[in-house]
């Protein structure tokens, strides 16, 4: 039964990516007719550029593995993203991030392994459509408690904020995200939520669509006054296959701290789909 729901739930996840994908292929292309081709390098610095005004579908898939005295862990996570840019005004925009979790945990002891939908989070941000120096975006994150299993979600309804800040060259982006998330409501018998999550990143564009990426992840619950602190670095390449640009990338992750029986090192391999909009 469990493994039926599973596979019921996957299909349903690929059926809505796969339409998604479908409306930003089509909004793409209306937007996009008789505008030229962007070069490549260009490209690679938006995908570094989560402000950029660009329509992309990520598609990642991280294994991460850990362990304590009572076994190792596993955790598999299949995180399908939708990113859409829309214009507010002519010095505003507006771009939303959706993140799908499909998750497949296998924690430490007997309890034994759980897959379907983790806790689905969206973030809305307002930036300038033209900026000055530095790149910034602030607005609004909620994570929605959709997740099928207890051991995939908070099961609560949690809200805050979220701010961008990054500065952009030829050769490199660097800047920094932050964020943090309070329950507002939920299940009585789940604990609450207050965490934040501040992570600084730096890439490398080394040319023709290739960059080098490396970021640490500092995550601090507040409720538990735990620590979670991963550092990654991974290589990414865009390319053209017919029309379509997309950005492939893998790399590895490793946790310098991490809550009792959590991941120690994460291997993450990765698609972003692009469909280049009008500056």
């Amino acid at each position: 039964m469990t493994l039926h729901c599973a596979s019921w739930l996957g299909s349903m996840v690929a059926a809505a990516a796969l339409a998604t994908l479908g409306c930003t292929a089509a909004h793409a292309q209306d937007q996009d007719q008789d505008h030229p081709s962007t070069d490549i390098d260009e490209l690679a610095r938006r995908v570094s550029n989560p402000a950029s005004f660009m329509i992309s579908v990520p598609v990642h898939s991280e294994l991460s593995i850990g362990g304590d005295e009572t076994g190792n862990s596993q955790h598999y996570l299949l995180d399908v993203e939708p990113v859409l840019p829309f214009r507010l005004t002519a010095d505003w925009n507006l771009i939303s991030h959706t993140d799908f979790p499909l998750a497949y945990a296998d924690p430490a002891g007997p309890r034994g392994g759980v897959f379907g939908l983790g806790d689905i989070n969206q973030t809305i941000s307002f930036t300038p459509a033209n900026h000055k120096g530095f790149i910034w975006a602030v607005g609004p994150q909620v994570s929605l408690p959709t997740a099928t299993s207890s051991k995939l979600g908070s099961g609560k309804l949690a809200m805050g904020p979220s701010v961008l800040l990054l500065r952009q060259s030829a050769t490199m982006t660097f800047g920094l995200s932050a964020d943090h998330l309070w329950s507002v409501a939920g299940k009585d018998d789940r604990e609450d939520i207050s965490a934040t999550e501040v992570q600084p990143f730096v890439a490398w564009h080394i040319g023709q669509g290739r960059t080098i990426s490396t970021n640490v992840d500092v995550g601090y619950d507040w409720k538990h006054k735990q620590w979670e602190l991963p550092v990654s670095l991974s290589y990414s390449k865009v390319l053209k296959i017919g029309q379509q640009a997309l950005s492939m990338s893998i790399g590895g992750k490793y946790w310098l701290e991490s809550p009792t029986g959590g991941s120690d090192f994460g291997l993450r391999i990765g698609a972003v789909l692009l469909f280049p909009q009008k500056r």
